[in-house]
Parts: structure tokens; sequence; C-alpha cells
């Protein structure tokens, strides 16, 4: 929580959050949630794999980065659907064209979105409401990351790209992720997941 801020400062959240109440939450929890149509949807601890997926394969996919055009990676970001009314979503891992650090990330700037699914709790969220929402957005390529059912490697990773409004698969990659476009990357799934 921010310094200064009270103790029971989540009390005047109203049902319904504007972008000037986002502003005015908590970075730390604001962190914790993303907003769907002004709702604010609160968001699971992700598992230590996952977290080194997600920071594996972002880092694989900043060094494979070409000089143009200009794009930027990061991991967990806020990635904006609309301002009126409020919707944003946080990605694993977002490809987006290069802006300021202190502008605002829209869903227009993003040329590349993935979801890690964590099977307890993302399943639903990931292969159907944020792939739909990501979709009308028009970000145009979006990864979903399947662990195994033990939660110790990769299992596949779809690759979806835009068409028409929707996505369509184009790939289903198994034991090495291999792109040209928009980022470089191939990769085997054990160096995304090795302890």
């Amino acid at each position: 929580m921010t310094s200064g801020a009270p103790s029971d400062w989540y009390r005047w959240i109203p049902e319904q959050i504007t972008a000037r109440d986002y502003e005015l939450l908590p970075e730390d929890f604001g962190r914790t949630i993303e907003v769907i149509d002004g709702h604010i949807v609160k968001c699971e601890s992700p598992s230590r794999l996952h977290n080194r997926v997600a920071r594996r394969m972002a880092a694989r996919m900043e060094a494979g980065r070409k000089p143009e055009p200009c794009l930027m990676v990061e991991t967990d970001v806020d990635v904006r659907i609309s301002d009126v009314p409020l919707s944003l979503r946080r990605p694993d891992i977002v490809v987006y064209r290069c802006l300021d650090d202190d502008a605002k990330l829209y869903a227009g700037d993003a040329v590349l979105v993935v979801e890690i699914v964590s099977p307890d709790s993302s399943h639903h969220t990931d292969t159907v409401e944020k792939k739909a929402a990501y979709a009308a957005a028009g970000i145009p390529v979006y990864f979903i990351v399947f662990p195994t059912e033990a939660g110790d490697g990769i299992e596949q990773i779809e690759e979806y790209r835009l068409s028409e409004g929707r996505y369509h698969l184009v790939c289903l990659h198994t034991r090495r992720l291999t792109l040209d476009t928009p980022i470089s990357i191939d990769v085997a799934f054990d160096e995304l997941t090795a302890g």
C-alpha cells in the first residue's frame, strides 16, 4: 500500500469503478486485479512455474526483438481495453509498440499477448473470456500456454492469429516455441521450465 493510505481504503471502492477511481487505488492493490466493464476481478497468485515461464519467455522475446518496428516486452502490466467503461487486463506477457514509460498501454499498442493457464483458476478465463476480449480489441497474436497436468512443465502452446475479428489457431507448439513475427523466438519448452 502506498504511504499515507488508510488501512480501510478498499471500503470506498464503488461497485463499478471509473478510470479515475482506478488511478486512486494503491499501486500494490492495482497489481492484483483486472477490471472488466468497471467491475474489479481479483487475480489469483500465480505458481512459481507460471512466473518462471513468463519471466524466461519474456526474456527470450526481448532478446529476439528486431531493429524495426520498435517493440517492447513486459510482464504483468495493465493493458487498457477501454476507458469507459473501464476495462483492463494484465496479460502474463505483452509485446507492444514502443511507448514512453509513463504512457498508458492500450490494447491498440499491443501486437502479441501471452496468457499462462493456471489449471485451478484461469482455464476458462484464458481460453474463452480473455481470448474474446483480446480479439475484440484487435490484438493480432495471442498465445495460450498450457502447463502439464502435473504442473512441472509445458504441455503445449496455442498460437492464435487475428483474422476477420476472430482468433484462428494457426499453430500448436509442442516441445519448442518457434516464431518469426512480430518477434523472433526459438526456445525448447525445457529451457522455459527447468528449475
